[in-house]
């Protein structure tokens, strides 16, 4: 049985024009950078090929802040993983 989502809104993903429109600029540059340090389907993912990028907006903000290695970005990657639906 897969395990529903209980957090949807929480971690929701954002393209780099939504998170500019919550105050943040993200350049091209910043967004490869972390393309290259953040794990690809927990912290971003890309629609397709060349495609959109789209953020887990609550996950890069708090590592961010906090640091990727701080216990509070832990914690909610493991909240975040949790959310997922289990593989049978």
């Amino acid at each position: 049985m897969t395990k529903k989502l209980q957090t949807p809104d929480k971690f929701k993903f954002m393209t780099e024009r939504s998170i500019k429109r919550e105050k943040y600029e993200l350049t091209a540059w910043q967004s490869a950078q972390l393309r290259a340090k953040l794990p690809k389907g927990i912290f971003w993912n890309q629609l397709e090929k060349g495609g959109l990028i789209q953020w887990n907006w609550c996950l890069l903000n708090s590592c961010l802040t906090h640091g990727l290695e701080s216990s509070i970005t832990t914690a909610l990657v493991e909240e975040y993983m949790s959310t997922l639906p289990q593989v049978a």
